[in-house]
Parts: C-alpha cells; structure tokens; sequence
C-alpha cells in the first residue's frame, strides 16, 4: 500500500492513527480499572464472609474449644445396685458473650447485672471488655432465665445448650458417689474413679451399694449422734462372701447438688479417717492364739490383779476379777486377759498376722479416698500388749471391717469394691485361695462373739437373726499427747458384728466420734450404751430389706439371751 503523496492527505491519514491509538488507550485503561474494581470487591467479599464465619460459627479458637467442652456428650448416669439413680445428667443452658460482638459493653453489663443481682456490674464489665473471644456470663440458667436474657436481645450474649450433673437423693451417698467440677469433671469419690468410663461408655455405672440401706443406716446414724451429742459418725455394711459395701455413710455430710461450706463435711470417716479401734482388735488377738494353736477357748487367762506396763497400770471396765476362759475374756472384753493373750504367741507372730489381716497396709477400693495406717515405728513389747487390745496402732474402720469380716468368713480375706458385683459365684471363688485362718477357727470365734452378744458387751440381738459382735471404746489422744484426764476425755465408740452367727452373710461396723452420755445410759457413755443399741436398731431394720429370712430354730430362744431393749451393765 502507498502512502499518500498530497499533504492534505498524508496529514489526515496521520490524524486519523492517532485518534484510533487514543482509542485503544483509553479502552485497555477501562478494561484495567473494571478489573481492579472487581478484584477488590472480590477480596472485600470475601473478607466480609471469613468474618461472618469467624463470629457465627467458629467465633474464635477459645469459644470453640469452651463449647466443644460443653456439648460434646453427655455423662452416663450413676445407678445403685438395683438400678435406682443415683447421679444423672440434666440438659440446661449457660449464658455466655463473645466480647468482640458486643457492641456497647457499658450497656451490657447493666443489663445482665440487674437480670442476674449476684454478679457486679464490675466484674462483668471486665469480661465484657477483654480480648477473649469467649467468656461465660452465668452457668445453667433456669428457664425463666433462659426467656429473660433472649429478651434482652444484646447483641453477642448468648445461650449454649449445656449438660449438669444432679444427684436425685441429695447428701445420701455423698462420700461414695463423689462430686463433679462446673464443667461436669469428678473429682471426688466415683465420680473422679471412673470419670473416664462415665464419659466414654454407653451404659450405666452401676454400684454395690443398696439405696434402702442406705437410708436407714443414716437415718438411725442420725438419731445416735443427735440422742447421745456425738461430733461425727460413720457407719459401712458389707456382703462378707463378696467384699460388696452395700452401705457407706459418713457424718456429717453436704449435699452435692450445693458447693461444700466446709472441706470437714467432705471427710469420708469410713475410708479416709485412721483411729485406733479399741476392744474390737481383741476378736483378732483371739483369732491369733486359737490360729496358733496357744490357746483354745476354753484356756484360762488371770484377769484378777491390774496389769503393770512400766508405771501404767492395765485395769478392765467393770473387771471381773478372776481367772476368765477365752470367751469369757471377749465376753467381758477383759483388756488384763488380752495382753495375757497375746503373751502366749509374742510379738513376731501378732506382726506376721496383722500384716496377713491387712491393717498394715492401705486397702485396695475404688476411690482415692483411703487413709494409712499408722503403725509402731518399733514393733516392741510394749507395742504388742497395746495393739492386743486396740491401742498403739491407728486404721481407718474399712480397715477393721476387712479384717473382720476375714475372720468371720472362714478365713477367706474379701476385696472390698464398691461395684456392683455381676456374677456372685466367680467372686466368692476368687477369694477361695490362701485364707487368713483356718474354718475351724473361724467357727470358733463366731460362736464366741454370739456369746458376746448374748451376754457381754454387745447386747444387740435379734430375734431370729442371731446377731454376733463385739463393742469398742478408744479413748482419743488430746492435745500433744496423752488421752487426757476423766475430767476431759474423749472417746470413740464402735461396734463390730454381723449375721447370721452360723452362715454369715452380712458384717457392719458402726463408730460415734465422743458420744456423751443420755437418758437412761447411766452416766455411761461407753460403746455399750450407744454404739450398740444403735447397731441393733441397724439390724433389725436392714436384715429383712436384705432378703435374710429370719431362723428360730437355729438355737433356743427361750434362755437368758440378753435382748435388744436390755441393756448391759458393762459399757465397753
């Protein structure tokens, strides 16, 4: 193509290459703004969305982990052992706010402080403006609450479905059962034992214990400590053949639906709580002798004169003065005749066996809440002749309970569990291997404590149920030593016995914290005016709901068998 010659239209030709390059320019500097202006509403969308996202759903890392936390699952329920509830998760709601959202967090926190008087202005101004993502306002709000808060309409406070732990029967089992934290985490009792398993299985927690006696051993634990002013008590039932405790109480107690008033009222007395025992510990230096073959129970201990021990003398409550049997010493609870005892088979072999009975050691249950013993540093003379009547050596009551009930129970030593136990016939066979005592032994001391019932310091039959057992009373150590004047002494009471006499099934131990004395009582204030009758009022309550049919064929019932309404004269 030839480029014009003319000047007029070279020029014009020019021209019109300008004007078209004009155009293009200004066509490729739109088309590059369109395409800015679409980036950047893009990007601003976008951003627009992560936000909404951020305060809708995730909210921040701390809002999700916090109701993750609460909505994850729900805890599996506690049962007794015939399937009555004894913990259960309840659905509620909490009120939280995310302080990023909140847009007037003056305004806010007026509003929740007057909806909810407990909490200050203040305290929630200060959360309202944190750089949290998430903070709780009110845990498990009522309904009427739940109303009043979606009313209010403020924007970033809100509710969460959340779960709370509530235990239908109050303060019953409280030491057993255990509580949990806000956030529905045991940490006492079951519920920090098996935390796990109540958050992780599909099925029921279901325990040893029986909710029935329960109830009646509080309420009658109650009345003993109200009648006779005693500071505490405790008392624990359990099946002898399986170790099962059918019932735990420990007093005094607090509600766990409430927060404790006092970390006292958290003590499990039962397993937690060392004392020395008292006269109980004499049906395990009985066992030694006749296990050791020393003496038997008709052999005769000199119980006539005080027993010297350096320049303490040794005397009995309401002492007989003269040469007693074997039973009899029990019967009499002779402490002169239990060092006379234990002299027979001396210091090596009470050690050996007190470490097969298991009181040396901790017991093996459930709960974290179990107490050591305290034993002699130096295992002396002196030592032995104490322990043989339950002094100088300091166990909680499981302790004494698991060793009785050994002794009991042909000598076959029980695991105490507080579960429920399945299969009743592989439990007791597990047991059948190494016992503590032979049957015969064991035979013997069972028909000694019922002569203990039935005459001595343990009054507390039953009419058809045979009931044996021994009475204790420890004096308590006060200040930094010693146990004290007449004047200002203390004591702890017990008693330790079960039924039936021939096949026992059942063994409780029952101990009052410095009983004083009461109506009737004589100005006694020994085991045998409280400890006792209280067991026996136990008894006669518990053995029917049981399923123990009573037996009036068993041995006669017309002699001169102490019974639960006469009281004996010896108090210890």
């Amino acid at each position: 193509m030839q480029l014009p010659k003319t000047g007029m239209k070279n020029l014009w030709y020019r021209l019109s290459c300008w004007r078209f390059s004009q155009h293009q320019e200004l066509l490729h500097r739109a088309r590059y703004r369109t395409f800015s202006t679409c980036v950047i509403a893009c990007v601003a969308y976008i951003g627009i969305a992560v936000r909404l996202v951020d305060v809708m759903v995730v909210r921040t890392p701390d809002c999700t982990s916090g109701c993750q936390q609460q909505e994850c699952q729900m805890r599996q329920n506690i049962t007794d052992r015939n399937g009555v509830i004894l913990a259960t998760q309840l659905v509620t709601a909490s009120v939280y706010a995310n302080p990023k959202v909140v847009i007037n967090a003056k305004e806010a926190a007026l509003k929740l402080s007057e909806l909810f008087p407990h909490l200050t202005y203040k305290k929630i101004l200060k959360k309202l403006e944190s750089e949290s993502g998430f903070i709780w306002i009110e845990r498990h709000v009522s309904p009427k609450m739940q109303q009043a808060v979606h009313s209010l309409g403020i924007p970033g406070v809100y509710l969460m479905n959340d779960s709370k732990r509530v235990y239908p029967h109050g303060g019953l089992a409280c030491h057993v059962i255990g509580r949990c934290d806000i956030d529905g985490s045991g940490v006492s009792g079951i519920e920090a034992a098996f935390d796990t398993f109540l958050n992780t299985q599909p099925t029921d927690l279901k325990l040893s214990l029986d909710i029935r006696v329960q109830h009646v051993v509080h309420d009658e634990l109650t009345a003993a400590i109200a009648n006779f002013q005693a500071v505490a008590g405790n008392v624990m039932v359990m099946d002898v053949q399986t170790g099962e405790i059918i019932a735990m109480v420990s007093l005094p107690e607090y509600d766990l639906n409430r927060p404790m008033k006092s970390i006292e009222v958290g003590f499990n007395r039962n397993t937690l709580g060392v004392y020395e025992q008292g006269s109980t510990f004499k049906i395990l230096n009985a066992a030694i002798a006749l296990e050791t073959g020393v003496a038997t129970e008709n052999s005769i201990f000199d119980a006539t004169h005080a027993y010297k021990i350096g320049r303490f003398a040794i005397t009995d409550f309401k002492g007989q003065n003269r040469p007693l049997t074997l039973t009899e010493a029990l019967v009499h609870s002779s402490n002169i005749a239990a060092i006379k005892i234990c002299q027979k088979y001396g210091l090596q072999i009470q050690k050996q066996f007190m470490e097969t009975f298991g009181v040396l050691r901790p017991v093996n249950l459930e709960i974290s809440e179990l107490g050591t013993p305290l034993v002699p540093r130096n295992w002396t003379e002196t030592s032995m002749m104490t322990i043989s009547y339950g002094y100088g050596i300091s166990v909680t009551p499981l302790h004494t309970l698991v060793a009785i009930a050994s002794v009991v129970n042909d000598g076959y030593i029980p695991t105490p569990t507080l579960k429920f136990v399945g299969n009743r016939s592989e439990r007791i066979n597990s047991f059948r291997k190494n016992p503590c005592i032979s049957k015969k032994t064991s035979a013997t001391i069972r028909k000694i404590l019922r002569e203990v019932v039935k005459h001595g310091t343990a009054t507390a039959d039953i009419e058809g149920y045979h009931v044996f057992g021994k009475t204790g009373t420890a004096y308590q150590i006060v200040g930094k030593g010693g146990y004290g004047s007449d004047a200002n002494r203390k004591r702890t009471t017990s008693f330790i016995g079960g039924f039936s006499a021939k096949n026992p099934r059942y063994v409780l131990i029952l101990m009052l914290d410095n009983p004083k004395t009461a109506p009737g009582t004589y100005g006694y204030a020994t085991a045998g005016w409280n400890a006792k009758p209280t067991a026996g009022k136990i008894i006669e309550r518990i053995a029917p709901l049981l399923g123990v049919a009573p037996d009036f064929n068993e041995e006669e019932e017309n002699d001169d068998s102490m019974q639960l309404t006469k009281l004996s004269e010896i108090g210890d």
